[in-house]
């Protein structure tokens, strides 16, 4: 079911897998959430991939927020996405045993702040995040394309300013 979201997620944002350079996770620190979540991940984003996928869980900075987690995961990859940089997985001691690292290798935790790679000019980022009912959430955030540039306005050297009053 989360390879389908993340699928759907690109579809609908006319993406391709490596387009996107960062991904903030759900990240719930379990022995069998992690690597459901990661292999998902892998699968659909990182398989024959080139450049790394930066993974990020905002739990690993300030815990776990029960209900309001998912907003501060958005939260902290709409900032990573502004930036350009994703904030290092601070509390991570080390990669979760039964996630089959050595199958994605471009799979990479950040241990300090990193920069994100940025594909046509802009940087983008997953969000997965998932609710206490089972429903299962991928969405992508993405830094707003360059400004067009405009033609310089034309220079007037005078200006006429009118005035007018009923009374004075």
């Amino acid at each position: 079911a989360q390879e389908a979201v993340i699928r759907a997620a690109l579809s609908n944002a006319g993406l391709e897998p490596d387009m996107i350079t960062y991904v903030e996770t759900h990240g719930t620190g379990t022995s069998l959430g992690d690597p459901i979540e990661v292999q998902a991940l892998g699968t659909v984003l990182a398989r024959n991939r080139q450049t790394p996928l930066l993974l990020g869980a905002v739990k690993t900075n300030i815990g776990h927020l029960e209900a309001s987690a998912g907003i501060a995961g958005l939260i902290k990859a709409t900032l990573a996405v502004r930036q350009g940089v994703v904030p290092p997985n601070l509390h991570l001691q080390e990669r979760n045993p039964f996630i089959p690292w050595d199958k994605f290798p471009a799979l990479t935790l950040p241990q300090t702040m990193t920069a994100l790679s940025d594909v046509n000019g802009r940087f983008r980022a997953g969000v997965s995040s998932f609710g206490f009912s089972g429903t299962n959430v991928h969405m992508i955030v993405a830094s707003p394309p360059a400004p067009e540039t405009a033609p310089p306005a034309s220079q007037r050297p005078l200006h006429l300013v009118t005035l007018s009053a009923k009374d004075t």
